[in-house]
């Protein structure tokens, strides 16, 4: 990996390989093990919601367990639950409120507070018991750690340097080799954006083809932005050790 450039639950990084390789990492991320709340006991909801469309809410909100679970089909309970691989939450609210994800109660992390569940007018009573459990994104959606995905560079060479100072200075978040100082003619520089959103950056300037020359490089970014249960470099990572584990699953097999 090289290039690396890193924000608040994002990352990109440009990789040593072929779409082949990326897109095997791309989804081996479907096998990394994430908590998210996997069952709902209603015992109030007069809300205009029904129980279905804020079970489905609910299960989508992101989570970190505080403590380490088991996966219920690996657990010694043989898929019952049990304290060693769920961990029950609740939550009580009354009206009139807004009901938000922070009201949740129960030994886990709620990593955005202020996600909106549902609405609750006058008198009306919203209450539940849950249970979050390890899941992986291949059993549901609501398992996944965040958007994991790849294309090639793009090759912005400067033409017009002057003009073109605006165009870089919209696209600088995304710049992966950014100059030491002011930009250059004859320069090129690696961009994680694709060809067809810089351009509409230069649609409307005159005699956009004197500022830059925008085409696609040999190269790949990757690209991972994180729910905030994990960390985009340990989405990496645990994907990576994902494939590997597949891999060496399919050489047994093949020696057998």
């Amino acid at each position: 990996m090289k290039n690396e450039q890193k924000e608040k639950n994002k990352a990109s990084f440009i990789i040593d390989g072929d779409e082949t390789l990326a897109n095997a990492i791309r989804r081996s991320s479907n096998e990394i093990t994430i908590a998210a709340i996997d069952e709902v006991e209603f015992r109030k909801n007069d809300s205009a919601l029904y129980d279905e469309i804020l079970s489905h809410r609910l299960g989508l909100i992101p989570l970190k367990e505080n403590r380490k679970l088991n996966e219920i089909d690996k657990c010694s309970c043989d898929g019952k639950g049990c304290n060693k691989c769920q961990v029950q939450v609740s939550l009580k609210a009354k009206g009139p409120c807004t009901v938000y994800s922070g009201s949740l109660k129960g030994d886990v992390e709620v990593i955005y507070g202020k996600m909106p569940i549902t609405l609750l007018e006058k008198d009306q009573e919203l209450e539940f018991v849950a249970f979050v459990r390890l899941g992986k994104t291949v059993k549901h959606a609501k398992f996944s750690p965040g958007l994991v995905f790849y294309r090639h560079i793009s090759e912005i060479t400067v033409k017009n340097a002057d003009q073109a100072e605006k165009i870089f200075e919209k696209l600088k978040a995304s710049i992966l080799n950014p100059p030491k100082g002011k930009i250059k003619n004859g320069e090129t520089y690696q961009c994680s954006e694709d060809v067809d959103y810089i351009e509409t950056f230069i649609e409307s300037a005159e005699n956009k083809s004197k500022l830059i020359e925008v085409k696609y490089g040999e190269e790949l970014v990757f690209i991972i932005e994180s729910w905030g249960q994990l960390e985009p470099k340990e989405i990496f990572t645990e994907s990576v050790k994902a494939l590997e584990s597949n891999l060496k699953e399919v050489l047994k097999t093949i020696k057998k």
